[in-house]
Parts: structure tokens; sequence; C-alpha cells
């Protein structure tokens, strides 16, 4: 996938060429990434996040997937969870290790989710999926409240 897809030649390989070189070569993503990427994706991460179909990316190229119903929403029921365990890490995990950047974008009242690859993320600062307060029925919130914890101003 790194050499096909994100244009990431070993530094093995990358020896052959220039013997002084020590680190991989990044010559990615290659055009193509982002759409292959939302057709193979649905196959391996079905099981983590749920049933998924391409579709196009936010910006209407071509390489985006949508998560019809999160399993992993669904279940944790907390939007911090959601951004902190899945959002970040999928876009980092993609962007750093496969390199094709990433952005997921959550809707939390569907609990739908767009992945859009070879879009590169905004800063968490100026991403609007980092909205204050928790989801209605959030159990972690119900957990801190149970237990005399102090409440946190976002999940």
């Amino acid at each position: 996938y790194r050499l096909f897809m994100a244009g990431i030649i070993p530094a093995a390989l990358t020896r052959r060429v220039a013997p002084d070189r020590t680190e991989e070569l990044r010559v990615g993503p290659l055009f193509y990434a982002p759409y292959l990427t939302s057709f193979v994706t649905p196959v391996f991460f079905a099981f983590l996040v749920g049933p998924s179909r391409p579709n196009a990316r936010k910006d209407g190229a071509p390489g985006g997937l949508l998560v019809e119903k999160c399993q992993f929403l669904q279940e944790s029921g907390c939007k911090g969870l959601c951004l902190h365990q899945c959002k970040i890490p999928a876009q980092e995990f993609f962007s750093e290790e496969l390199g094709v950047p990433l952005t997921v974008s959550p809707n939390f009242e569907t609990q739908e989710c767009q992945w859009s690859f070879g879009e590169v993320p905004l800063p968490h600062e100026d991403d609007p999926s980092f909205p204050k307060g928790c989801l209605v029925g959030c159990e972690s919130r119900k957990l801190i409240n149970s237990s005399g914890g102090v409440v946190a101003s976002s999940c």
C-alpha cells in the first residue's frame, strides 16, 4: 500500500539508487490513492465502524467513504471517545503511516461519519467537529455525575 498508493519508497530500495540515503522517499500520495482507498477501506474496517460505502469527498472529488451508522459512536455514546479514540488516531494513521491525508467528519446527530481520503484535516482548534458539551445520554457523563466527580465541560 505504502509504495503503490502513497508513493512511499522504503529506505532499502532508495539505498540502491542513492547509497547515502538512510530514510524512505515520499513521492506521493499518488493521484488515484484517495479513490482506491475509499473502495478498499470498507472491507477492512467494517468490523470496527460498521457498514460503509464509497461516495464523494466533502469537496466533491472521488475518494470519500460514508460510514452509515458508526458502531463505535453507537456503542460508546460519547463524543469524546469518538474524537479522541477514532477520529484523531485514524487521521494520524492514514497520514503518517500510509501517506494519504484523511479528514474524518462525524455527525453526532445521525451517527454517520464522512471520511475524506486525500483531504488534509483542519487543526483541532478550527475543526467544527469538536463542539463543546456531551451528547444527550452520554454514559461517561452519567458515570462522572454518579461518582461525585468533576464534570468536564466537554467529553
